[in-house]
């Protein structure tokens, strides 16, 4: 009944998509974020190349796994460094191929531009929860960080197919290969119970009638 044109819910349906085109904003940014930050970093303005070109380095050597830490926050910033190698394998491997004409290659833009914007987003949500368990004590967080378990899981399978996506649209043979090995590498996450976490969040909820976080 949602898609019957007879109901009023019909119209937010079909003008839901439009409605973020009218402003066009989004779509914009999303198409030259990553083309300016390489632009400044051709310019000398951002030391961007050099990671880059260390993260495709990196691929070609033996993985070092580093310590084997436990602390619960130490793991998230690995994954969340992980996520930052991915996006600067993509962007350098495309702006090597294409130069200056990536501008014209919009869906790559579009994949790296959201490998991005997860990875901001997944680095501010494990620093303010990170901030709330040192303002209010490990028992007071354990939902934030059921929340920031299920985000930082399913954010890693989102960059994941958003860089694979990448990579087999512009890599060819040995290269192609070594990136998608890398991409997995880089988005691999200790696996997370989602539906187990979801359901005591939305007992917290349900429990509070509101919003409690």
């Amino acid at each position: 009944m949602g898609y019957s044109a007879e109901t009023p819910v019909e119209r937010a349906y079909r003008d839901s998509r439009i409605n973020r085109i009218f402003e066009g904003t989004n779509e914009i940014n999303r198409m030259v974020m990553v083309g300016e930050l390489l632009k400044r970093a051709f310019k000398g303005e951002l030391d961007i190349l050099a990671p880059a070109k260390a993260v495709a380095e990196e691929l070609m050597g033996i993985p070092d796994f580093g310590d084997t830490t436990q602390d619960y926050f130490e793991l998230k910033k690995r994954a969340i460094k992980n996520f930052k190698k991915a996006i600067l394998m993509v962007a350098g491997a495309a702006a090597q191929k294409f130069q200056d004409k990536l501008q014209n290659e919009q869906e790559i833009l579009f994949a790296a531009a959201d490998m991005l914007m997860l990875t901001y987003s997944s680095e501010s949500f494990m620093l303010r929860v990170e901030k709330l368990e040192h303002m209010n004590g490990a028992d007071k967080v354990e939902l934030q960080k059921l929340m920031l378990d299920v985000y930082i899981y399913d954010t890693a399978n989102a960059i994941k197919k958003f860089g694979d996506d990448a990579v087999n649209s512009f890599a060819e043979g040995n290269e192609k290969m070594g990136m998608l090995t890398g991409m997995k590498r880089f988005t691999k996450v200790d696996g997370v119970n989602v539906i187990a976490a979801r359901r005591k969040i939305a007992d917290k909820m349900i429990e509070e009638n509101k919003y409690p976080f």
